[in-house]
C-alpha cells in the first residue's frame, strides 16, 4: 500500500505514516520528514514554519510488471538506512538521509540532504540523488519515476505548474502568495512527463495497469497541481543508473504594498491616539 488518499473538495494527498519510521531533517529555518516505511517518501517540507508539501514518492517498474509499484516496504525490503548532519558547524541537526531498498535482481537507494536559509528568508534547498543498482547476471529494464504533490504556503487550490527545459527537465511551480518551487533534475533528464490536476497522476501510478506518462508540460492552473517524471534505464549486470535532482524554494518578503498598507495602518492610529 502507499499513503492513504482521501478525496474531498480542495484537498491533496493526505499522507498517514504509521508503518515505518519518520526520519525529521532539520537546517536552519527548515525541516522535512521522510517516512521510510509503508509510503515511503517525503512530506511536510516547512519553510519558516509554513508547509509546502503533501508528498513527493517514487515508483518504478521491472521488465514484465503489469503495473508500477510504490518504492516502499509494501513490496521492497528496507535493507538499510542512515539519518546524519552533514552541516555541523551552521546547525548541529540531522540534514541527510539515505535509504536502501532492495527487490529481485535490483537495489534503489535515495538520498536527501536538506538546506535551510537564514531564519526569515523564506528559502530553502532540498538535493536528492537516487540510485538504481542492477545486482542480477541480466539486463534489467527499469523504469522509474518521481511524483510530486506541493502545495505552496500550506494551501492545495491557488498553484500554477509548468514545465520547461531543452529537453525538459524543470519543474516550476508558483503561488501568488507563497512564492516559487523549482525542481530541476541536474541528469539524466527524463524521458517523458506530465502535469495534472489532483488526484488524477496519482490514480495512474497506482491502478493495476502500465502508465507511460503523456509528455504535458503545461502550464496548468491555478488549481491543485501534481506532477510526475519518468525514465527509461536498461542496465547491464552490475551497472548504476543515477538520478540527481536539486530542489529550491523562495517565499516572497511581504510586498512593498502590504507594507505601505501597514505603514499608514499605524500611522492613522497614531494621528487619532
Amino acid at each position: 500500500m502507499i499513503r492513504t488518499l482521501t478525496c474531498v473538495a480542495g484537498a491533496s494527498l493526505l499522507v498517514s505514516p504509521a508503518l515505518g519510521v519518520v526520519n525529521v531533517l532539520e537546517d536552519r529555518n527548515s525541516t522535512t520528514f521522510i517516512e521510510d516505511g509503508a509510503g515511503a517518501g517525503m512530506f511536510g517540507w516547512e519553510v519558516d514554519g509554513t508547509p509546502n508539501l503533501a508528498f513527493q514518492g517514487f515508483f518504478y517498474r521491472t521488465g514484465g510488471m503489469g503495473f508500477e509499484s510504490a518504492v516502499d516496504t509494501s513490496t521492497l525490503a528496507l535493507t538499510g538506512s542512515f539519518l546524519v548532519d552533514t552541516n555541523p558547524f551552521v546547525d548541529p541537526r540531522p540534514d541527510t538521509f539515505s535509504a536502501q531498498y532492495t527487490g529481485p535482481g535490483f537495489v534503489i537507494e535515495p538520498t536527501w540532504t536538506l538546506r535551510g536559509g537564514m531564519a526569515g528568508s523564506g528559502t530553502s534547498d532540498i538535493a536528492e540523488s537516487i540510485a538504481i543498482h542492477n545486482t542480477s547476471n541480466q539486463v534489467l529494464q527499469f523504469t522509474f519515476f518521481q511524483y510530486s504533490d506541493f502545495d505552496l504556503g500550506g494551501t492545495s487550490g491557488d498553484d500554477s505548474l509548468v514545465l520547461t527545459g531543452t529537453p525538459i527537465n524543470t519543474a516550476k511551480q508558483s503561488d501568488p502568495l507563497a512564492g516559487v518551487l523549482n525542481e530541476t533534475v541536474v541528469t539524466p533528464s527524463p524521458q517523458r512527463y506530465q502535469v495534472d490536476d489532483f488526484p488524477n497522476l496519482i490514480f495512474e501510478l497506482t491502478d493495476t495497469g502500465i502508465t507511460n506518462l503523456n509528455n504535458n508540460a503545461g502550464p496548468l492552473g491555478p488549481g491543485d497541481m501534481t506532477w510526475a517524471f519518468q525514465w527509461e534505464f536498461n542496465l547491464l549486470p552490475g551497472q548504476t543508473a543515477l538520478i540527481s535532482k536539486d530542489k529550491q524554494l523562495n517565499i516572497p518578503a511581504p510586498s512593498g504594498a502590504v507594507l505601505l498598507g501597514i505603514a499608514g495602518l499605524l500611522a492613522g492610529r497614531r494621528r487619532r491616539a
